[in-house]
């Protein structure tokens, strides 16, 4: 009977074990799963991360090639204002000649008149 007796003990040991290997199995799969829906999360907030972070580099190198264009207007943009001004100052000294070359015109058709009533 002593044997029976600790056959039973043996037995429920066992099944005690047994019971606690299963809760303990069930406990680390409900820590996976909740591990890898961390993981899903956490790739999900990368690949927003990286996604935007693109958005942002996209938008930078357009705002660099668009300051870019217009530092190349505005060179050229003085350059023709240079010449402008190159233009003016031509205009102004021929403007200068016609008027000294008027004045002159001017007194000789004075010279010509008084030439002329004598």
């Amino acid at each position: 009977m002593e044997f029976i007796e600790e056959a039973n003990v043996a037995s429920r040991d066992t099944g005690h074990s047994t019971e606690n290997q299963s809760v303990k199995i069930n406990l680390t799969v409900s820590k996976i799963e909740e591990m890898n829906r961390l993981y899903e999360r956490g790739r999900t907030i990368v690949n927003d991360f990286v996604r935007n972070l693109e958005r942002v580099k996209k938008l930078s190198d357009e705002l660099f090639y668009s300051t870019e264009e217009q530092m190349t207007g505005h060179k050229e943009m003085m350059k023709a204002m240079l010449e402008l001004e190159k233009e003016v100052n031509e205009i102004t000294q021929e403007s200068g000649k016609i008027q000294d070359g008027v004045s002159r015109i001017k007194t000789q058709s004075r010279d010509l008149k008084a030439l002329s009533v004598v």
